[in-house]
This record gives C-alpha cells, structure tokens and sequence, in this order.
C-alpha cells in the first residue's frame, strides 16, 4: 500500500524539502505550530472492500479537502460490530501506522478518522484479565472503542493494559492546581521538589533569586511546560529582578499560559504592574475562572505529562493519537445517506459562532446525577464567554431554542418529536450504558442525537457502569466554545475514554478564533535549474472573531515542508526538472491559545501544460464511469482514487471503466500520473459525481 512518488524517480519530496531555499524572510521552526486541526492533520481510513466505506470517505475527503497521501485504505478489514485484540492490532492499527511512517506524515497527523465498514469495539479481555486492582477489575469491561485503542496507541502496541487507569489520558484536563503539580519521576523530580522547596522556605530576596534559578533551570530543559515558566516569573518578582520576571511571564504565555484571573491574583506577579511590558502581556490572557485548566491544542509530536504539559516523547511524555469514526452504518446506527448527510451539516459550521444555547439535562436519573456536581465549573466557564446556558428538568428540552451544546443523561428518548433544535456544529451526547453496542436494541444509540443535527457525539460500546472519568465532563462544552475542534474537545474532556465511541466530523470547529487572511500561490521563471514557488501572504482586516496569523505551514503534494512566520513572500525553489500539476497547500495558524488552522490549497503547474496527462469524463451511469486518459509520449498512465491506483493503461491514451465496488459513489475524486520513461507526470484532478 505504499503509494509511488507522484514524481517517479525525480527527487522525492524529502529530497525538495531538503532543497527548500529561503528568501525574503527568516525562517522560524515554531513547535506550536504542529498542534491545530485541520484536513492536511486528518488521516482518513478506508475498507477498501466496503462500498459505504468508500462512500463516505468520497464525501468527506471531498468536504474537508483532505490530500491523497492522507487517506489509508485497508483490505481484508474483519467483520462485524467487534473485533479482537490481536487483529484490530495486526489488522487495522499496525498497517494504518505502517502507512503514516513510510509516507513521513507523522510530523503533522493528528486525527486517526474511521471511515463506514469497521468494527467499532474491541475485546480486551486479554488486558483486562490482568488487572489487579479490585475496583480496576470491577468497573473496567473488557470491551473498548476501536477509536480509543487507537488513542491509545502506545500501550496497545506494547501490549499493555495500563491504558484502562482512571486517568490514563493525560492530555484531558483536570483541576487549576494540576498546572503546578510535579510531573517526573526521579531525578527530573528531586529537581522539581528542591526548587518548590526553596520557594516555600525563601525569606529574603537571595532566596527569591536562588529558587528563580532552580525553576528557570527546569524551564529551560523543559521550555514547553508553561507553568515552570510563571513559577519562575513569581520567584524573580519576590527576588525584585522585574525585568527577569517579565521576561518569564512573557516566555510563560508564549508557550501556552492564557489564565489571566491567576496573574491578576497573583501577590507575586502584581509587582509588575508598572513594568514595561507587563500589560501588554495581560491583554494576551483570558479572564476565565480558575477551577479547571483551560483548553491547549493537541499534538502528536510531543507526549504529554500526569500535569497536562506537553514535553518531548523521548524526555517521558506519553504521546496519543486522536481517533473517531465519521459514521456508524448500521441498521441500529445510520444510513449512509443519514452519515453523510451530518458531514456535511458538520462542514457548514465552521467559524460562524452560533447563538445557541448549551443545555444541561437535571433529572434524578443516575445518568445524570453523574456529572450533575461538575455542572456549575462549566456553567461558570460558559458565561465568562458570554455563552447562553440552561439547565431543563427533563430528558431532552422542552423548548423551541437551538442549542450548540446538549449534555444529557437518560436509557432513551426519542428526539424526532421535538421543538427545539440544534445549531450547526453543535455537540450533543447522552451519558448511557449502551449508547454505542449497536449490536443491541437495548437504549437510545448516539446516533439518534448526529440525525436530530449534532455535528459530533458519543457512546459506551458496552456498560460503563456510571463512572466519570469514562465520560466528557461538563467542560466538554466549555472548551469547544473556546474554539477547539470537536475531536479535541472530547479529548480534553474525557480522562478515561477507552470505552467511548465517538461518531461524526472531528474537525468541526464553529467557534474557532481563526486568521481571515489570504494565501495565493504561484510559480516562477526557472532559473539556475530551480523553479521558484512562491506564497504570497496578504493580511486582512480582523474581526470580533478571527486572529492574527501567528505562522504560515506550508505542504506540498501533502507533506509538510515547513513551518514560517508570516512574510509578505515565502519563496521556495524547486528542481527544474520536475513537471506536473502539483498541490500546494498554506495552513494559516491564528494568534489564539487554541491555535485555530485555516487551509488555502491550489494547485499549480511546472513545466510544460501541454505535457500533463489529462482525465476527460466519457460516460457516467448507475453501473459504472468511463473516462479517457491521454498523456503525450508516455509509456503508461496511472489512474488513482483515494490515493490508490484502481486502473492502468499502456501507451500515450486510452479509456478505462470504474464501478462503484472499486471507488464507492458520491464525488469521485480522480488523479491521472503519467510516465514518460522514468520520469512520472502527476496531472489535475478531475472529479466526477457517481
């Protein structure tokens, strides 16, 4: 399944990345850069043998513009609603893995989305049959989501049944004091204790500015755990070396410190109050309240501490992948009409700040009296952010309100008789034992909540018994108002999610704070045996709901090969003899502590026009699509779907059939490369509604 340079034995694009030259600006690797959501961070995964399958990945590649390299299309998938352990690993998990390492996507490959034609649990009872712990034995079934295990990456690799720990996702977030909670082991840790230590026992301003020099040496190592930074910050304002201090505090906020309640609060840090520099950071921070830690990007390339901090992998950082399923096919679940029909409801939504309400079911249902406790945290969270919330004694509202937000808690119900509505994007999910166990008719599935117009929601795959940590919490909704993705939203908001289905579009984000600027791309005169590509950036007037561009990514032919700040021109140059249609994407990255993505993808020709094979529709019926591909001189031409060859034929034209059992239905995205000795010829897409 590994695809072939879209470039034959021109230079891959390692090799041009490698070949990457600067102009009109400094370059700037920025590591917050590869968090944020967006089509260029979603993996798309395929039945290649299952038509819904192909179906629904159409739809949703085409919607959020997803590149060929990023979709995986799997064969001899098991059947059925569950699978076992040993071959969702072998099966599914590791050739998925495999893909993303020999197509160099792991650098910026968030989302692990399941298209239809998969199971959605997995039998663990192999992990589950080792546990020793009395309540861990109780309470933790041996069913898991195909999602979660794949969240889990790591520890299903290593064969380890740790993941079923009550607070096995360190990147959800817990209570506002976990920021300054100790996160190593060890000597790392000694370290940690010592400079608390000092901080608790100084008395005069030397004792400030030694505990200032223990934290700043943690901060330094470990730079991108933010809150070692303020502990830093508030040791050298108690040790008067203000401008020291600052200069942490601004280094706290750049990394990713948005609370500014604690700074305000702060005995500490209001010592800064007539020092330069210091407003300028408060205006950064985000008066919100300071119960639960604030929402952070996700990314893959970093692990993440028991504290909720990001720091390197290979420094004791547990990394995860984020997982969903984009439709459950099912005669218990949805249509494919009904799946694809919330995909596309889902794409509307994004960036346009609904007014809608978030609503919170009270009932004396244990389902609800669950989370009922953590209710007022998001509450208090929701109108610091001027968000409309209600509370409604009944299962589902009885008004005539849209809601962007529904947390719910009841066996079932029945939400096609309704006078209410939901807000595009919205999320709405039912805490239940059998919300997910589609192999049942037992309780209300969440798919019932995606067809009354959710954009996302969730469900147990089997009985989770009435446990939080194995839910979202109220702050679920918190967050995603902040501006998170859906998917990121889940995540953050669930400490124990290995039971938990997740069903719809992970890249939902209405309530993103992202740049509105603009991105046009063109290619050069070749000079010196390098054609030049150059992104021009144009800035636009902001809004209420937008952000700065923070820095501009740039992919081509779906890899990423840079991270830059933004600049007028962005110039690369690449070998002359490359010839083709190439796609180009810039990934603008907003100014905002969620790090909103926006895509602007082109494509532009090098080379000769005239040279590039072309797709010309013949016929399009019920049963199958012709069409005519033609490339001069060349030997043989390719044709791709899915970023797979489905047809090939010899010489410089000819005309190849299609059926809906090879490409699905829907919009049928098409790729001609043709060869001309061992030069390959990439072509512009054609697509064709089947």
């Amino acid at each position: 399944m590994t695809p072939t340079s879209p470039f034959g034995s021109s230079p891959t694009l390692r090799q041009i990345a490698g070949l990457v030259l600067v102009a009109s600006f400094p370059w700037a690797l920025c590591h917050q850069a590869d968090a944020g959501i967006s089509g260029e961070n979603i993996i798309v995964v395929v039945n290649a043998e299952s038509q819904d399958s192909l179906t629904l990945a159409n739809h949703y590649v085409r919607l959020r513009e997803i590149p060929p390299t990023n979709i995986v299309l799997l064969d001899e998938v098991p059947t059925g609603l569950r699978v076992s352990l040993d071959d969702f690993r072998e099966k599914i998990l590791k050739p998925v893995l495999t893909e993303l390492n020999q197509r160099g996507l792991g650098a910026h490959a968030q989302v692990i989305a399941y298209s239809a034609g998969f199971p959605t649990a997995v039998d663990i009872r192999e992990h589950t049959k080792r546990l020793t712990d009395e309540n861990q034995k109780k309470y933790q079934r041996p069913v898991a989501s195909i999602n979660s295990m794949t969240f889990f990456y790591r520890w299903v690799l290593a064969d380890s049944p740790d993941y079923l720990g009550w607070v096995s996702n360190f990147y959800a977030r817990g209570t506002f004091e976990r920021h300054f909670a100790n996160p190593f082991a060890g000597e790392a840790g000694e370290r940690f204790e010592a400079a608390e230590d000092a901080s608790e026992n100084a008395e005069s301003t030397e004792d400030w500015s030694e505990a200032a020099g223990l934290w700043t040496a943690i901060a330094d190592e470990y730079p991108t755990l933010y809150p070692v930074h303020l502990r830093a910050a508030e040791a050298y304002a108690n040790a008067d070396e203000l401008d020291s201090a600052v200069q942490r505090l601004a280094m706290a906020t750049a990394g990713g410190w948005a609370n500014r309640r604690y700074v305000e609060e702060s005995e500490s840090l209001q010592k800064l109050n007539s020092t330069q520099g210091f407003e300028t950071i408060l205006a950064q921070l985000q008066d919100v309240p300071m119960k639960n830690q604030g929402p952070v990007p996700f990314a893959t390339n970093v692990g993440w501490t028991s504290t909720g901090h990001s720091i390197p992998s290979d420094k004791g950082g547990m990394p995860y992948l984020l997982s969903c399923v984009l439709g459950v096919v099912h005669e218990r679940g949805s249509t494919l009409e009904q799946a694809i029909e919330v995909l596309e409801r889902a794409r509307q939504a994004d960036r346009t700040s609904p007014d809608g309400t978030f609503g919170f079911a009270k009932t004396s249902d244990v389902r609800v009296t669950t989370r009922e406790p953590l209710y007022a945290e998001a509450l208090a969270w929701l109108m610091s952010r001027d968000q409309n919330v209600e509370i409604f004694a009944s299962k589902l509202p009885t008004s005539t309100k849209p809601y962007s937000g529904l947390m719910l808690g009841a066996a079932s119900f029945d939400a096609r008789k309704r006078s209410w509505s939901m807000t595009p994007g919205a999320i709405a999910e039912n805490l239940t034992s059998l919300g997910a166990a589609f192999e049942t008719g037992s309780q209300t599935k969440l798919t019932e909540l995606l067809h009354a117009g959710a954009a996302i929601s969730s469900g147990a795959v089997a009985e989770p018994y009435a446990l939080v940590p194995k839910f979202p919490t109220p702050m679920l909704h918190a967050y995603y108002a902040e501006g998170v993705s859906a998917i990121e939203a889940f995540y953050l908001s669930t400490t124990s999610p290995y039971q938990l289905l997740i069903v719809g579009d992970p890249a939902c984000q209405p309530f993103a704070k992202a740049p509105i600027d603009f991105v046009r791309i063109e290619s050069g005169e070749a000079t010196d045996d390098k054609i030049p590509v150059n992104f021009f950036w144009q800035q636009l007037p902001g809004n209420a709901n937008s952000t700065a561009t923070a820095a501009i990514e740039l992919h081509l032919q779906g890899k990423r090969i840079a991270v830059a700040r933004p600049t007028n021109k962005i110039e690369i140059k690449l070998p002359s003899s490359l010839q083709g249609a190439l796609h180009c994407r810039a990934v603008l990255i907003g100014q905002h502590p969620t790090q909103p993505h926006v895509a602007i993808t082109q494509t532009i020709v090098l080379g000769n026009p005239n040279a590039l094979p072309t797709i010309e529709q013949e016929t399009v019926d019920d049963e199958q699509i012709q069409v005519k591909l033609a490339c001069p001189d060349a030997d043989r031409i390719e044709l791709k779907h899915l970023g797979r060859v489905v047809a090939e034929i010899e010489g410089p034209s000819g005309s190849v059939s299609l059926t809906p059992t090879q490409v699905g239905r829907g919009p049928i995205q098409l790729d001609a490369i043709g060869h001309v000795g061992e030069q390959a010829i990439p072509g512009e897409s054609l697509l064709i509604e089947f």
